[in-house]
């Protein structure tokens, strides 16, 4: 038995329970590597454990590059319910959740670049620009943000970040709205709104109470606490900015496609 590989993976054997060693062994290599917390869009404010990420498997790319806007939020939130650890899946944030679909691409095949192409308006140049990880644009939660919000009504709102559990409830009010709303209709980008308010005066209140307080707000509450959320918003931008030679910047749209999933990389041997 070679006991040193035991011995660097800091496990102690208490009694010489080999099938407990084993176990915790298998653990830890299911755990993978420590994520540092602060890259996170949160600022990972909102996570109590350490969060530990792992790179993706065979499965995962394929799935990855077979997305369709049909299967996206199955597909995702299965890669991350088994690629991170330390934080169960329905309590990640949305704001975090596509960075980190990026951040686990980028760990897999480490930081390999994807090139893009891209045209700029300004010359009317076009050419190739490799992406990396560096690229994404990460709006960070702000130091000073505070869960209390006064709306002008009066009213005091508690604001909860909308997380992936979130999203799935989210996601049934839009596909069958009379199971929910009174009306029977939905207004998407009001639900999305509604989606960060965890209770309103002290009571905790569902997404759909929420839904129906926002649609009858009155017109500066409503605007001033739109206004406030994009404030204080985090995630990643849904476009990469590339500098052009003639020192214009080009927007290029952030897309999942398969060749970013499944890149070619060259073999160093050929």
């Amino acid at each position: 038995m070679q006991s040193k590989k035991i011995e660097n993976t800091e496990i102690a054997n208490n009694g010489g329970d080999m099938a407990e060693i084993a176990l915790a062994l298998a653990k830890q290599q299911q755990s993978g590597q420590m994520l540092n917390k602060d890259l996170l869009p949160s600022k990972g404010k909102f996570y109590q454990n350490d969060i530990f990420v792992k790179k993706l498997s065979t499965i995962d790319i394929k799935n990855l590059a077979t997305l369709t806007s049909d299967t996206m939020d199955g597909v995702i939130n299965g890669i991350l319910s088994h690629c991170v650890h330390g934080v169960n899946v329905n309590d990640i944030l949305v704001g975090d959740k596509f960075w980190l679909i990026f951040y686990l691409r980028n760990l897999t095949y480490n930081d390999y670049p994807f090139a893009v192409k891209y045209k700029c308006e300004n010359c009317k140049k076009s050419g190739m620009y490799k992406m990396t990880m560096k690229d994404v644009i990460v709006t960070y939660l702000k130091d000073d943000f505070s869960t209390s919000y006064t709306m002008d009504n009066g009213d005091e709102i508690e604001i909860g970040f909308p997380t992936v559990g979130n999203e799935v409830s989210q996601n049934q009010i839009l596909k069958e709205p009379e199971k929910y709303i009174p009306s029977g209709e939905v207004d998407d980008s009001l639900l999305n709104i509604a989606c960060y308010i965890k209770a309103i005066n002290g009571k905790n209140i569902s997404i759909a109470r929420a839904y129906d307080y926002i649609i009858n707000l009155d017109a500066l509450s409503f605007t001033n606490f739109s206004n406030y959320m994009v404030d204080i918003d985090f995630g990643i931008k849904p476009y990469i900015e590339i500098d052009c030679e003639c020192t214009n910047k080009v927007n290029v749209p952030l897309s999942l496609t398969p060749e970013y999933f499944m890149p070619k990389i060259k073999n160093e041997k050929e």
